[in-house]
């Protein structure tokens, strides 16, 4: 059985009149994923009190609660054939736990390798979704760079390492951009040595930092009146309580390279697209449809595809039945990224078949094709070639979605819920 223990929950030596001051809780959960050596577990204690330091010392209005548990099991069926952990299955867990916990951020540390889907090494993978990132002390370790080192040395350096790549992910969760600098605390650091010159963050940072705890640390929507409300009402509410950052989640995962990462999903829909307009019933189906069905055929594609990708890849999977305002974020944060991608992928579809149309589609050749509704040339009118690229692409769209349900389901989470990689 696992027993969450709280760290550093003493209160510093303060004066009187700070002492009485209401100070608003963040709770952060450290879940230790599989078996740590002694170096590594005297790291992990270190950098987690450090972090603690740290934050205090940035936000002195707030009060830090770090609770540890240890999950030696977690890394059991995450593990790839080359040893290294899938982050999105860790992710996944840790959502479970900080929602049956009511933490604000879950990290999960592990001493294994993470697999990485947007850099050939991979420290962290962190989650404004889902509100957790992992962290690996594999490659922040001295001695798997080559750099001898005693013990105390070791645990020095991963312990300040890891406290960086914690804060670092604090400040990513609370929607906080990348520095250009390398010693910000949100620099992206390009090896593990730049982990130990990211110390400071610069004064608007630090303010918009405080803004975004401030809304994390109110009270939760199920902890209020939320909780006499029906599931839809909640849920309503919930998403619009949180829209901002239900938005800002769709924006940092970046849904609109859907096309580029997706491969199977976008070599399906092009190659639909590609055998439709070599299709002379196709031509004379879509030029038959009015713009009522046309509008219909859309909007039906972008909902189901949405739905069944979402559905298909388990992107809604809860352990248990309680709600929550985070769920609802993750839950719609999900949805929305999505259902970006694939508006994003409909109008590359779109865009390329009215190139196709109007540069290798004569009028005389859609009219021979088209018989049935334009016999004669003459009949043709601006709204052919589009009315062909929109039923094309939301064909190709459809097929499409059938694809990315055979994209590996660790890939395709880690597309949708990794939005930046160590």
């Amino acid at each position: 059985m696992n027993v969450a223990s709280p760290v550093n929950e003493e209160t510093p030596d303060l004066e009187p009149t700070q002492r009485e001051m209401p100070h608003s809780l963040i709770e952060i959960g450290v879940i230790v994923a599989g078996p740590l050596d002694m170096v590594d577990a005297l790291a992990v204690r270190m950098a987690v009190e450090q972090t603690d330091q740290r934050l205090t010392e940035l936000f002195e209005e707030f009060r830090f609660n770090f609770f540890e548990i240890k999950r030696p099991e977690m890394t059991g069926t995450s593990t790839t054939g080359n040893g290294r952990i899938e982050p999105s299955v860790l992710l996944q867990q840790a959502v479970e736990e900080r929602d049956s916990r009511h933490w604000d951020f879950a990290f999960v540390l592990t001493a294994s390798e993470l697999v990485g889907n947007y850099s050939p090494f991979c420290f962290a993978a962190i989650s404004r979704p889902l509100d957790a990132a992992v962290l690996s002390m594999s490659l922040i370790d001295p001695l798997a760079l080559g750099v001898e080192a005693n013990r105390n040395e070791r645990v020095q350096r991963i312990a300040r390492r890891l406290s960086r790549l914690m804060l670092h992910s604090i400040g990513h969760l609370c929607g906080l951009s990348k520095s250009d600098h390398p010693n910000d605390l949100l620099y992206h650091p390009h090896n593990a040595q730049a982990l130990d010159l990211m110390a400071g963050m610069d004064a608007d940072s630090i303010d918009r930092q405080r803004r975004a705890l401030i809304e994390i640390a109110d009270q939760r929507l199920e902890e209020g009146a939320g909780r006499l409300l029906v599931k839809p009402i909640f849920t309503i509410q919930a998403a619009w309580i949180n829209r901002t950052e239900i938005f800002q989640a769709i924006w940092a995962a970046r849904p609109w390279e859907f096309p580029k990462r997706l491969s199977r999903l976008t070599i399906a829909a092009f190659s639909t697209l590609a055998i439709l307009f070599m299709t002379a019933e196709a031509w004379d189906l879509a030029l038959a449809q009015s713009v009522a069905r046309l509008g219909a055929l859309f909007i039906m594609t972008m909902l189901a595809t949405t739905f069944y990708v979402v559905l298909r890849q388990q992107l809604l999977v809860r352990r248990g039945t309680r709600r929550t305002e985070q769920s609802v974020v993750t839950s719609a944060s999900a949805l929305g990224i999505v259902f970006v991608g694939m508006a994003t992928t409909w109008t590359a579809l779109f865009s390329v078949g009215i190139l196709l149309a109007y540069f290798l589609f004569p009028g005389p050749l859609i009219a021979g094709w088209a018989s049935s509704t334009t016999p004669n040339v003459s009949e043709l009118v601006w709204t052919d070639r589009p009315q062909m690229a929109i039923f094309a692409a939301s064909l190709g769209l459809l097929i499409g979605a059938l694809g990315a349900s055979f994209e590996s389901q660790h890939y395709f989470r880690h597309i949708i819920f990794v939005d930046e990689e160590i």
